[in-house]
């Protein structure tokens, strides 16, 4: 069966979050993936910059661009190392057995860290395949985090993604990147995309 190219998409499989360790003219490249744990939604939107030409009372031409890409996750459990990675801060484990502990900290000399942000969701327009979301480069932007009284607590944070430095492709169609979403015929688990994947 050919691949369809229009799908229903609902709920959201798993996502990661893939630290970028460097975006420059000569390569795009990501450290590992770091699971979200229990996933439940996610949302993108495009920001877009608009500029109108007004003359003889009227709007005569409008001019836009896709500036960036603003996000928001929901997922289910704690994540230390998923705050580590969101806010830059550090995450330690020390003792053992009983005294063991898991530790995130947060301090001054602390900055937000670049991430790659890949989502999936199981295709059933397509029999065995999925959907892909990958945003290159983004940042968090905000990070509640709540407790619920009587019920269990989730977690949500807010991000932008920005183009990339790195141009991607071949020469003579090179451009950076904002956004792909990719549909696959068979499904395959959530990897960064680099300049040797892309």
């Amino acid at each position: 069966m050919a691949l369809t190219t229009v799908t229903k998409l609902f709920g959201v499989d798993d996502a990661k979050l893939f630290p970028v360790t460097e975006d420059s003219e000569d390569k795009f490249t990501c450290g590992s993936g770091i699971d979200l744990p229990g996933v439940r939604q996610i949302s993108l939107t495009y920001e877009i910059e608009e500029k109108s030409l007004t003359g003889d009372e009227k709007v005569l031409e409008i001019s836009n661009k896709i500036k960036s890409v603003s996000f928001n996750i929901e997922y289910a459990k704690l994540s230390l190392e998923v705050l580590a990675q969101l806010t830059g801060g550090s995450f330690t484990k020390s003792g053992t057995d009983d005294t063991e502990v898991g530790t995130f900290s947060f301090g001054g000399g602390h900055l937000p860290n670049y991430f790659q942000l890949k989502a999936q969701i199981l295709d059933t327009s397509n029999d065995g395949g999925d959907v892909h979301f990958c945003i290159y480069k983004a940042k968090a932007t905000a990070i509640p985090l709540n407790g619920v009284q009587d019920d269990f607590a989730t977690l949500t944070f807010d991000g932008k993604g920005v183009y990339t430095e790195h141009e991607f492709g071949e020469e003579g169609n090179k451009q950076t990147k904002l956004i792909d979403i990719e549909i696959h015929a068979k499904a395959k688990e959530l990897s960064a995309t680099t300049e040797t994947s892309a």
